[in-house]
């Protein structure tokens, strides 16, 4: 069941569009990542929801109840919603516990309540031997799991999240990815999630909407945004992708100049120029020629432990990325040969 709905919506300054009449739905319960560079729309997007921004266009529906449309927006206040910054924004004066309970106190509940509620939140955060420290004794992660847990514990009808682990290191980022995705399981809020990180999206997400120039390029699961991008956009920012562009000569075959590629799924215009996107890891890298493999020069390589890193120049010159095994033997002469697996082409708009 749609619990939030995005209808038209649009949002200028002056003669920038920075919002451009974007529709999407989000089911109860649903946790939803806005992915996209800076500068995309998405923490516009979030901005409007919480009642920060008014739409220039469009309208916010929660629940079938329009909370924003041009000259008409809710204050936040009464939106019954939970946000979480790239700051944490924790009282430094306050205990854990303290900073916990700001929420629920400010609505006068009673003081028992109060410590049931806050004692069940901090022990889902796994924080509840911390609860009489101050925030400054507490590591990133800790602190960001205490902005989690006063977020939730005010039983928000939405949760809205803006960057929330972007100042934690690499290791902590990654934990929080899934610390974040255990708690959403666990209770279940409706959840928009803005982020810049395609790892978080697809670690986190149940939907990740990519948005480019103020719209929503493609929705879907992550299985399926990653497997079937619609466009080169999509492709190369959910995961490194090869664009390769050329004339169609029927509805799955592209000449790219160096070779001719077929893909499995019909999508071209015979006559017209298209593309295809293959994922790095995808093209088939061997020293020794195979049916159907083209002649490649390694122009780049780089030994990243797991992995090898390929660049490579076909005959024409057509640059490929490669992911190849750790070790794969290349030739002293650099030549190698590459398979681009049909079934692994997909024809997407450039």
């Amino acid at each position: 069941m749609t619990h939030l709905r995005l209808e038209g919506l649009s949002k200028s300054f002056g003669s920038t569009t920075v919002l451009d009449a974007i529709d999407l739905s989000v089911g109860q319960g649903q946790l939803v990542c806005l992915l996209g560079p800076s500068g995309c729309g998405k923490t516009t997007t979030l901005r409007l929801i919480a009642g920060f921004m008014e739409p220039s266009a469009g309208r916010i529906v929660v629940g079938g109840r329009t909370l924003s449309e041009p000259g008409n927006a809710l204050p936040p206040e009464r939106r019954g919603m939970s946000m979480i910054f790239q700051s944490y924004a924790l009282w430094p004066h306050m205990t854990i516990f303290d900073n916990v309970a700001y929420g629920l106190a400010l609505r006068k509940m009673p003081r028992a309540d109060i410590a049931t509620r806050v004692g069940r939140i901090l022990e889902a955060v796994k924080l509840s031997h911390l609860a009489e420290r101050y925030p400054a004794e507490l590591s990133g992660g800790q602190q960001q799991r205490v902005a989690l847990a006063r977020a939730l514990v005010v039983e928000p009808e939405i949760l809205l999240l803006d960057e929330p682990l972007s100042n934690l290191d690499a290791a902590l980022r990654e934990e929080m990815r899934f610390e974040v995705r255990r708690l959403h399981d666990a209770f279940r809020y409706t959840t928009v999630y803005v982020t810049h990180d395609q790892a978080e999206a697809m670690t986190t997400a149940d939907l990740i909407v990519v948005m480019n120039q103020g719209r929503i390029e493609q929705a879907g699961g992550p299985e399926e945004i990653y497997a079937r991008p619609r466009s080169a956009f999509v492709a190369t920012f959910l995961g490194g992708a090869n664009i390769l562009s050329g004339m169609a000569r029927d509805a799955q075959h592209l000449d790219i100049g160096a070779a001719t590629l077929r893909c499995a799924e019909a999508g071209f215009a015979p006559g017209a120029r298209g593309a295809i996107s293959i994922r790095f890891h995808e093209v088939a890298v061997a020293a020794s020629s195979a049916d159907g493999a083209l002649p490649a020069r390694v122009q780049r390589q780089t030994f990243l432990g797991s992995t090898r890193d390929l660049v490579l120049a076909l005959a024409d010159g057509t640059q490929l990325r490669a992911t190849a095994p750790p070790d794969l033997a290349i030739p002293g002469d650099g030549n190698v040969f590459v398979t681009l697996p049909p079934t692994r082409c997909r024809p997407v708009v450039a």
